[in-house]
């Protein structure tokens, strides 16, 4: 009677087992590795001689390897990415010579177009949360993102304000008014070559919300260098 019942509890320690295997959630299946971001920029501590447009507008993707964490809803995502962040305003930002600085300098003409551009090679690194038991996965992703300046410059369409093209200087005044010009500058100066901020994504199917926010400065050593961006997105998932 023993080796029966012994193949009975055996049994039925099997059934038991496969059944709470049946329960058990399988390892989540890597996701939202390519974003695409549209965003606007709300500019914090201005100097008081720069009036900037309601509208900032940026663009970000990112390229990120999703790693989740054993059977469970999370996983830690990292990679690679570029953002472009566009300052439109009413003052060029022009080389002055008699500090050595570039800076913000109001347009006293009249311009078709006037707007500095900052873009980056970003590091993203997210904790990420999504769902797997609704048609369309909910997320929440908190980050934190560090990036390389590869590229600032200048763009302008308008009459030429005081100074030969891309330097202050009131001695030019004279010129201001003359002609029309279109310049764009490159090789611009008192710009961090660095960058570091958080980074948040809220959201429900293929479109979502963004916010960022750097933790140093992206000016150094003007009177922009208290200017700090406030990012708010629409982030796409494109694969």
């Amino acid at each position: 009677m023993r080796f029966p019942l012994i193949i009975v509890i055996i049994s039925f320690c099997l059934m038991q087992q496969a059944a709470a295997n049946s329960f058990s959630p399988t390892r989540m299946h890597p996701d939202d590795r390519l974003i695409f971001t549209l965003f606007t920029d709300i500019w914090q501590n201005q100097p008081g001689n720069i009036d900037l447009k309601t509208i900032q507008r940026g663009v970000s993707i990112e390229a990120l390897q999703d790693m989740p964490l054993g059977r469970s809803n999370f996983s830690i995502a990292a990679g690679l990415g570029l953002s472009s962040h566009n300052i439109y305003s009413d003052a060029r930002y022009l080389y002055n010579p008699a500090d050595n600085t570039f800076d913000f300098h109001s347009l006293d003409v009249d311009y078709d177009k006037n707007k500095l551009s900052i873009n980056y090679l970003d590091i993203p690194v997210q904790f990420r949360y999504r769902t797997r038991s609704t048609v369309r996965d909910f997320r929440f992703y908190v980050g934190i993102r560090a990036g390389y300046l590869v590229n600032a410059h200048t763009k302008y369409e308008g009459i030429q304000s005081p100074g030969p093209y891309h330097i202050y200087d009131p001695e030019y005044s004279h010129m201001a008014g003359e002609r029309k010009i279109k310049i764009k500058e490159h090789r611009l100066g008192n710009i961090s070559k660095y960058r570091i901020g958080l980074t948040a994504m809220v959201g429900y199917g293929s479109i979502n919300f963004s916010l960022g926010f750097p933790l140093i400065n992206v000016f150094d050593g003007n009177s922009a260098e208290d200017m700090l961006p406030l990012s708010l997105g629409v982030s796409m998932i494109l694969f």
